[in-house]
């Protein structure tokens, strides 16, 4: 189906809406079938699951609550961990890339493209306290961000994607990288350290399979605020193991050669 007119069944009546995608499949359209999946952190997707890859967001917390006019997150921002987690996106599905869809634009609109809902996400009271440590306290809900931009259309059960992502982000934390990490903080470090030390300890990344952004600080220094990671949908049970990775198709690294590991400002730290 077109990009106009996948556009255009937003402006539907809600009945009409409704019965296009069984008009669809009278006509032929193709079908995209459930996930079959059967790794071990799988992600059942019951639509739109064709898509090449999943993008890995961690956020480094006092880059990523900073930027050029001082702190950025919600006062009540946990100041530990010092590796969050931003999200886990899936790249373009086929229907989109078949109907040229700019890859710029799936970043900017995601499932909004499709449909869009605003409504955040059921989940267990347990899960909502594990995320509310990880996930950076923005001026709005960044978890109902993530999941109406980047889970509901697919299909994808919340209490299962956001597990899955909380996962990866603390088998990242937990391991030598991201306690080197922890152990920078306050320093100057390269790109080249940590890839190299991720590939001493996980196995040789594809091309752009790490990527970091950096923000600026009120001093105009480059600090970093994320690592992205291109992962496998099919084998995310494997991550951090660099087996688990995919070249990524696109640049997004913005951080130069070598870029400052913030810490918290010491005004700022919770009492």
């Amino acid at each position: 189906m077109p990009y106009r007119a996948l556009t255009a069944l937003r402006g539907l009546h809600p009945t009409l809406a409704a019965l296009v995608p069984a008009l669809c499949l009278m006509a032929g359209c193709a079908h995209t079938p459930p996930s079959t999946h059967t790794d071990a952190l799988s992600i059942p997707v019951t639509r739109h699951g064709d898509f090449g890859h999943y993008t890995l967001a961690l956020t480094w917390q006092p880059g990523f609550c900073t930027d050029q006019h001082g702190p950025s997150c919600q006062p009540d921002q946990p100041h530990a961990p010092l590796i969050g987690l931003h999200g886990l996106w899936a790249s373009r599905p086929s229907d989109l890339m078949r109907e040229g869809l700019p890859v710029t634009q799936w970043w900017i609109k995601g499932c909004d493209i499709y449909q869009h809902d605003d409504t955040p996400p059921q989940l267990s009271p347990a899960l909502s306290k594990r995320l509310s440590g990880t996930v950076a306290h923005t001026r709005s809900s960044l978890v109902t961000h993530e999941y109406t931009k980047h889970v509901q259309c697919f299909g994808m059960n919340a209490e299962r994607f956001f597990t899955v992502a909380s996962t990866l982000r603390d088998r990242f934390a937990a391991g030598p990288v991201g306690r080197e990490l922890d152990h920078d903080a306050g320093r100057d470090i390269s790109k080249a350290d940590v890839i190299g030390l991720f590939e001493r300890t996980y196995g040789t990344l594809p091309e752009r399979g790490l990527q970091f952004r950096c923000n600026t600080d009120a001093q105009g220094q480059p600090i970093l605020a994320q690592l992205w990671f291109t992962l496998d949908p099919r084998g995310l049970g494997r991550f951090p193991a660099a087996s688990g990775f995919l070249p990524s198709p696109d640049v997004q690294d913005n951080c130069p050669a070598r870029f400052h590991v913030p810490t918290w400002p010491v005004t700022a730290q919770a009492g």
